[in-house]
């Protein structure tokens, strides 16, 4: 499992990207709370609170 956090300007945790089974890669907040999912297959990005695709393309970073 790859792990790319991901801090603020002042260096502060706000989460990290992952890359899980199959190529999915999964964005945490910082406690470690699911926000998200990109399916490189699909190219969809999906919000884990609403189960909605967000968009097509990896736009993690929009979820946080």
């Amino acid at each position: 499992m790859n792990r790319v956090q991901l801090r603020n300007n002042k260096g502060n945790l706000i989460g990290w990207i992952e890359t899980v089974h199959g190529g999915r890669k999964q964005i945490r907040d910082s406690r470690g709370t699911l926000l998200g999912w990109y399916d490189a297959d699909s190219d969809k990005t999906t919000c884990a609170k609403t189960g909605r695709w967000i968009g097509m393309g990896e736009q993690l970073t929009a979820l946080l």
